[in-house]
């Protein structure tokens, strides 16, 4: 079962909902909410592609993927940011991004063909039904160059305000105008890919927060991240990867035997036949979460309890020591 980053969709949900779409029971046929959503956590790409398409059926606007690609945070990507800001260059960003692409939001592949004069950054939209995949194209390219805007002053080159020419892959729409305005370059429509045109003499310039002690550190907590996603198969995996798209406020084990289209009997006994509980791979989904939390330092024991759904932090450090015979400030000690 193919799985993806679910910031990508937390992006597309917050844009559309400051566009005035109703979110809440789109996301609701999927046992989900907008503001429980973990943005750490993976989503399968079958309930992603109809969850957008609901979406983009939901919205009127024609020009609402640039909107949602514009309200795209540099701060949401984390480490992923901090990773591509101590790169020590814009060819050394770009490898590094595309190597590093399941932590960004980008619906589809991304790729770079590096040239003598011009090099391009290169999005292969996924199949999408034809009522959402304009809103997705426009998001994941609006959102890249939004990215590049936001950190170009960072980066001490002006990455985005160069590019020579933006590639569309669907038809010239009458709103064509406003795509010039918006990526503030040329916009050749009927492209046969997403494609982000920047000159290639730019590439070598140093960037001002390069910093290779830093980057090493930065990289191996985007290893760990990529290391901690679940691979389970069978029900196991399908329950570990919807409570891993949760926090705060956790569902029963009725709960999730009807979103997954079970009677809390079948839900149990096919539990069983995989040799675990519901329970088990509860404590499971939050230990992860936990150990991320813990690893990445700046997380307060109080504010980890919230995410996790504890009422208060002695019920999670008790819980902690139940998963791992250590205190949780023994273990981020240890691991940090």
């Amino acid at each position: 079962m193919s799985k993806r980053s679910v910031i990508g969709l937390v992006y597309m949900l917050q844009g559309a909902k400051l566009l005035g779409v109703d979110t809440v029971p789109i996301l609701a046929k999927h046992g989900l909410q907008l503001d429980q959503l973990n943005p750490a956590a993976e989503i399968d790409r079958q309930q992603e592609v109809a969850i957008l398409d609901e979406l983009a059926q939901s919205c009127d606007n024609p020009l609402a993927g640039l909107h949602i690609g514009e309200a795209i945070s540099t701060a949401g990507y984390g480490v992923f940011t901090m990773l591509l800001m101590t790169c020590n260059n814009a060819e050394h960003a770009l490898k590094t991004g595309v190597a590093y692409q399941q932590l960004a939001y980008l619906h589809g592949g991304l790729r770079v063909d590096f040239g003598a004069e011009s090099t391009a950054l290169i999005i292969d939209p996924i199949p999408l039904p034809a009522t959402s995949r304009r809103i997705v194209i426009d998001g994941d390219l609006a959102g890249t160059v939004k990215l590049l805007r936001d950190l170009q002053a960072q980066f001490g080159v002006l990455l985005a305000a160069k590019a020579k020419e933006i590639w569309v892959p669907y038809a010239k729409p009458k709103e064509y105008r406003a795509y010039e305005e918006y990526y503030q370059c040329p916009v050749r429509f009927d492209a046969p890919e997403a494609r982000i045109i920047l000159p290639s003499v730019i590439l070598q310039i140093p960037f001002l927060t390069a910093n290779p002690t830093a980057h090493l550190l930065y990289k191996q907590q985007c290893d760990a991240l990529l290391a901690q996603r679940f691979h389970n198969d069978g029900l196991t995996g399908r329950v570990l990867s919807y409570l891993d798209l949760v926090t705060r406020c956790y569902p029963s084990a009725d709960e999730v035997a009807t979103i997954m289209g079970l009677t809390g009997r079948s839900f149990r006994r096919q539990l069983a036949a995989e040799q675990t509980t519901f329970r088990q791979l509860l404590d499971q989904a939050r230990y992860q979460k936990a150990a991320h939390y813990l690893q990445c330092g700046q997380f307060s024991v109080d504010y980890i309890a919230e995410q996790l759904g504890y009422s208060e932090s002695a019920a999670f450090i008790h819980a902690f020591q139940r998963w791992t015979g250590k205190s949780p400030s023994v273990f981020r000690k240890a691991n940090s």
